[in-house]
């Protein structure tokens, strides 16, 4: 019983761990506005950057279900500031935290 309690906690020493270096993402990338294909390269490169920071973190759903969700945030935010009428040449970054 105490070797499974020891087990747990190393578990969730693993994914507090994952979970923090998925909380400071930082991802700078720029973009063509009226380009499609240049936004999805965009988010495409959030989402590599995002895993490999996490490659060695993968597997349990609660991070898989985190990692979903905060490249999804991402996308969502690429393409707000693509269709913005404030849209400019600029990179757009981002910083992701969990809430």
């Amino acid at each position: 019983m105490r070797e499974d309690a020891t087990t747990l906690y190393v578990a969730s020493e693993d994914i507090e761990t994952a979970l923090d270096l998925l909380e400071s993402v930082e991802v700078e990338v720029g973009f063509d506005n009226d380009d499609p294909e240049s936004i999805e390269r965009a988010i495409l490169a959030v989402e590599e950057a995002i895993n490999t920071r996490l490659i060695g973190h993968r597997g349990d759903v609660r991070i898989e279900s985190a990692i979903l969700r905060v490249k999804f945030d991402f996308r969502c935010a690429i393409l707000d500031q693509a269709s913005s009428d404030d849209a400019d040449d600029e990179a757009i970054n981002c910083i992701h935290t969990l809430h």
